[in-house]
């Protein structure tokens, strides 16, 4: 009896042993191979439940979803504005420029030339091929990788013909799509079992160096620029103060001009008032003319006057004396 419970039990073992050793079971987040004493035998395994021989093969299994690698930051050189300018006149005209009409293209503020800003990216990937896959890349570190490799080399060559205004305007979506294209020609002409999905650049800065560099040429600039807003701004004051005291002294002189002929104009209109009166009453004009004088002459009270009495000055107050 005891024998034969362990023949079974033995059996039953054995049983389990064979069917979990021939049955797998490929979950929805991947795909699997299933290999022979090392190569693959027969189309890679979707979801669902498998069978294999046991002991004889085994199964490698790779995820079907979407991976992410964030290499870290590297040194790219870009272009510069001044290159692309010469570039475009020499295409554009089919002749080469001059050492002295490229030295009329200076750069601005926003150019970098030859120097290295760090540019951070950020790659997602499927596995479509996981057969190829493990032919060439086997694992998805060494994936991983290899795939940084590939997305260095293709953005330091996209870069080198792309400015840095470029990169920060709206133009960056192209510069990264040229290159995803890149990237993805690159994989697919090495057979690497897998599709390049998104490429994005996380952060494109100016090194230290160039940092303070360009800070200081724009200190440079803007303090060029406000000396020269000030040299324009003092001749314009200039041209202002000049023109208004031109303005203010023909004013004056158009003012002194009609207030001499309004008096005149008044002199003259007085001294024919005067004559109509003179020839009314003469009598009675020679005495007003007296009061205006005895008023302006004896209104003062410093005034000191030494005359007698039987003058011409005083000739109405003797007319009327008892």
């Amino acid at each position: 009896m005891n024998t034969k419970l362990l023949v079974l039990f033995v059996t039953l073992a054995l049983v389990l042993l064979i069917g979990s050793q021939s049955f797998f079971t490929v979950d929805q987040r991947e795909q699997a191979i299933v290999l022979q004493l090392g190569q693959p035998k027969g189309e890679p395994r979707g979801p669902g439940i498998h069978f294999k021989t046991p002991f004889i093969q085994n199964v490698r299994f790779f995820d079907r979803r979407i991976l992410s690698i964030d290499p870290s930051p590297e040194q790219v050189v870009i272009s510069s504005s001044k290159a692309q300018e010469i570039k475009k006149i020499e295409k554009k005209d089919d002749t080469e420029i001059d050492d002295e009409e490229k030295s009329d293209l200076k750069p601005t503020i926003g150019n970098v030339s030859g120097e290295p800003i760090i540019v951070d990216t950020f790659l997602r990937y499927r596995i479509v091929d996981p057969l190829q896959f493990m032919k060439t890349l086997r694992t998805i570190p060494e994936a991983n990788r290899r795939i940084e490799s590939i997305v260095n080399d293709s953005t330091r060559a996209v870069l080198g013909d792309t400015t840095l205004p470029e990169l920060l305007s709206e133009q960056r979506t192209v510069v990264m799509a040229s290159i995803r294209e890149r990237v993805n020609k690159k994989v697919t002409d090495d057979s690497l079992g897998i599709k390049i999905i998104d490429v994005r650049i996380v952060r494109a800065d100016l090194t230290k160096e160039l940092r303070d560099s360009t800070v200081r040429q724009m200190n440079a600039a803007l303090a060029e620029r406000a000396n020269e807003r000030k040299a324009k701004g003092g001749q314009k004051a200039l041209e202002i103060r000049s023109t208004a005291r031109k303005d203010r002294d023909i004013i004056l002189a158009e003012a002194r001009r009609d207030s001499e002929i309004i008096r005149g104009e008044g002199d003259r209109q007085a001294i024919k008032l005067y004559a109509d009166a003179f020839n009314v009453d003469k009598e009675f004009y020679s005495f007003l003319r007296s009061m205006e004088a005895y008023k302006k002459t004896m209104g003062n009270s410093d005034t000191r006057m030494i005359l007698t009495p039987e003058g011409e000055f005083f000739k109405h107050f003797n007319k009327h004396q008892p």
